[in-house]
């Protein structure tokens, strides 16, 4: 198979950091032919991928010359990775969905969504959109049950499959010799020699979503207005926890977003840290990682964890898939399934629960840096489970 992957990621590390692993386990599976990978740099894809295209305008609608010829010489589209299907944040993704889908069948090429999860779809607009697109969808691999049964109901025509996030996939560790002297220096730097638990935490901008025709873009300042009250009462509660962190193990706070910095800025959480930070100009131990970081800096970088704290659901998956007992802040059910699903459940807690009282975290802190060799045991045997699975249904569709 002849496989295009088209679908646009700026920016976030988490989706970026999944389908690095998707590509790295296609390279290396029979009937596999990575035709081109449409991506916002040539750093955001692994080595070894010769046809590296840029993105175009209004999101990839309309492809370049190029872009085109690659799309004639494909037949299949594997659309991976991140979450499309809801209507939530808005139904201008789905109604994108439906237009990009069509395009591709126009063309011949075959659609399958590989590890996407899905949902909320609240509104019958919703589920009317999402039933036409996934019409044009042969197969889709959910990467949680939720997604599964969600899909199911709307539209059974496609063939599903149950799976994992495909950050589940293996050889991640093998980009060590990637990883630049410079990028290296700083992570030693911030992760080395260090007496005391160290500590990933991640929030982002949240409650601002809604079913409106409109996009976050198209209409940011009522969407953040609509967000603020909220925002302040989570960098409150996140305060309250890095004190706790601070004083009840003198644990090491590295601040991080899951987005790289300067490419998309209503979405980079840096902004949000920042807040944090302002809260302990005083303490250099609490610390704003605000540099770019090449996929396996970022992994390396996250490796060094000994917990991981963080709404992002991919802060939480990237740290589980290094090894890294990872609690993270559920503010849709995805989080709570995903995680269950992996048979992790107690690392999922609610963000409503948290910012009411950040207190609910500590007994879960507690557990986990109290004893870590038998918590990361705990997850690795998890993601190794995982990891097979996972592996199993590549080979099964692909060899088949």
């Amino acid at each position: 198979m002849k496989i295009i992957f088209p679908r646009v990621i700026l920016g976030n590390r988490g989706d970026i950091a999944s389908r690095w692993a998707l590509l790295g386990a296609l390279q290396r599976t029979k009937n596999a032919k990575i035709n081109a990978v449409f991506a916002h740099t040539p750093e955001d894809i692994p080595n070894g991928i010769m046809q590296k295209l840029p993105y175009l305008p209004f999101k990839n609608i309309f492809p370049s010359f190029s872009g085109l010829k690659s799309f004639l010489k494909s037949d299949l589209v594997i659309w991976g990775v991140g979450l499309d299907f809801q209507d939530d944040a808005s139904l201008m993704k789905l109604l994108y969905l439906k237009v990009q889908f069509s395009l591709y069948r126009f063309l011949g090429l075959r659609i399958w969504c590989l590890f996407q999860g899905a949902g909320p779809i609240l509104t019958s607009p919703g589920h009317k959109l999402a039933h036409n697109v996934l019409k044009e969808v042969e197969l889709f691999i959910a990467r949680d049950p939720a997604t599964l049964e969600l899909l199911k109901s709307i539209n059974d025509q496609p063939q599903y499959i149950l799976g994992h996030d495909s950050i589940f996939l293996p050889d991640l560790e093998d980009n060590a010799n990637q990883i630049s002297k410079n990028d290296k220096a700083w992570i030693d730097k911030l992760t080395k020699g260090v007496q005391h638990p160290i500590v990933g935490y991640n929030i982002r901008l949240w409650f601002h979503f809604s079913s409106s025709i409109l996009p976050f873009e198209l209409s940011k300042e009522r969407y953040i207005k609509r967000a603020n009250e909220k925002m302040d009462k989570l960098v409150q509660a996140a305060v309250e926890n890095i004190q706790y962190l601070r004083t009840a193990y003198n644990a090491r706070i590295l601040l991080v977003s899951a987005y790289q910095p300067a490419t998309v800025s209503w979405e980079d959480d840096n902004q949000w840290l920042a807040l944090i930070k302002n809260h302990f100009v005083d303490d250099p131990e609490v610390i704003l990682v605000d540099q770019y970081m090449s996929m396996p800096s970022y992994f390396q970088f996250m490796a060094q964890l000994d917990l991981s704290i963080g709404m992002r659901l991919h802060t939480t998956l990237v740290g589980l898939r290094m090894g890294v007992p990872s609690i993270n802040l559920s503010y849709t059910l995805k989080g709570e399934d995903i995680l269950k699903h992996l048979g992790l459940p107690d690392y999922a807690a609610s963000l409503e629960e948290f910012i009411d009282s950040s207190d609910i975290l500590k007994p879960k802190i507690t557990s986990i840096l109290s004893n870590l060799p038998r918590e990361r045991k705990y997850v690795e045997e998890a993601v190794q489970m995982a990891i097979k699975e996972n592996e199993t249904i590549l080979k099964e569709i692909f060899e088949k």
